[in-house]
């Protein structure tokens, strides 16, 4: 019996790729550890946090990317998330008092951009709705918060509401039913 490797061969470049990897993996690790212990160390703000944040941020995104929701939009959706995320911490914990303003413009911004992503190739964009509808949700919720008074509304606020109400009318529109069966495969609990 005659058995044929049908798998490709390992040339020296991947295998130099793989190295540096987990190298780039090794030394990642070791910053995660040890900044955290010098913060402790030598007290004050927790700028540690901000910093693991920022690493795992690069390695979600350069070192480890997404394996199955590996498109335009959802990656332009978690690039905005986190950045919000990481404005929120070096607000809260290095220099408060811009993110209030700062956080809702650049969501503003990304969900008209990911808006953009998603109408302009909409047949093959309709089943990548999800993460630009968490994004929608997301600013939705962030800016009803504010409306109840935390945070403060402000004009970036005011315009995150009405890209995110314009966003989810121009997909409810759009998808019709579609949207709702999306929703009820999200949350189908039975």
């Amino acid at each position: 019996m005659d058995v044929k490797n049908i798998y490709p061969h390992v040339g020296p470049k991947q295998i130099k790729t793989e190295h540096a990897r987990r190298f780039t993996r090794v030394m990642f690790l070791v910053a995660a550890y040890v900044c955290p212990v010098v913060n402790l160390g030598a007290g004050g703000k927790a700028w540690s946090l901000v910093v693991l944040w920022s690493l795992w941020f690069c390695w979600s995104f350069l070192f480890a990317p997404d394996l199955v929701e590996y498109n335009r939009i959802s990656q332009t959706s978690k690039l905005i998330a986190y950045s919000c995320v990481l404005l929120i911490l070096i607000d809260t914990l290095l220099s408060p008092g811009w993110a209030a303003f700062v956080v809702p413009l650049i969501s503003c911004f990304g969900l008209l951009i990911v808006g953009a992503l998603f109408f302009s190739d909409l047949e093959r964009q309709k089943q990548n709705s999800m993460p630009m509808l968490w994004l929608v949700f997301a600013s939705l919720a962030l800016f009803v918060s504010s409306l109840m008074g935390w945070p403060k509304i402000s004009a970036p606020m005011v315009a995150l509401g009405a890209a995110a109400i314009a966003m989810l009318a121009a997909c409810s529109a759009v998808l019709g039913d579609g949207l709702l069966r999306e929703l009820k495969k999200r949350f189908h609990t039975v």
